[in-house]
């Protein structure tokens, strides 16, 4: 167990997404990877369905709440910013990003901040982060989780 607890460590700090001068550790192309692979299979075909958006099913109240982030050179007032973003896999993981720049916070309360703290803010959402993944969801993100770390 400790041992397990040293690679954690070192992974912790040596690997993190920077955001304004503000370090995300554990917000990595894997975390990011998993998120999408439970949230829609991770579908480049994936649009907008029931007001959710793209590759990682986002909604507009995210969008807005996370800051209004839209692909190079357009305006977040412009009608169609909003879909054009999440429905692009690198301008929608910036939507993820500054979402959980804004409330990145230990959701499970096991003294880390890592990748499934991220997923339990990206579903449940950062007021209430604290409920646990559950469902389909629960299931292929934390596989997905598994086969990405027996990989490395």
């Amino acid at each position: 167990m400790a041992h397990f607890c040293i690679i954690s460590l070192s992974v912790l700090l040596f690997t993190f997404v920077t955001v304004n001068g503000i370090f995300l550790s554990n917000l990595n192309a894997t975390c990011f990877r998993c998120i999408c692979e439970a949230s829609t299979g991770c579908s480049t075909l994936t649009t907008c369905r029931q007001s959710y958006c793209g590759p990682f099913s986002i909604s507009r109240a995210y969008w807005m709440d996370a800051g209004r982030t839209v692909l190079p050179n357009d305006e977040p007032t412009r009608w169609g910013a909003f879909e054009d973003c999440a429905n692009d896999y690198g301008c929608a993981t910036g939507i993820v990003t500054q979402y959980m720049e804004k409330y990145g916070t230990d959701c499970n309360g096991d003294g880390l901040v890592d990748c499934v703290d991220y997923t339990m803010l990206h579903v449940n959402g950062g007021p209430r982060c604290h409920g646990a993944l559950g469902g389909t969801f629960a299931t292929r993100f934390y596989q997905c989780m598994r086969q990405r770390k027996l990989r490395s």
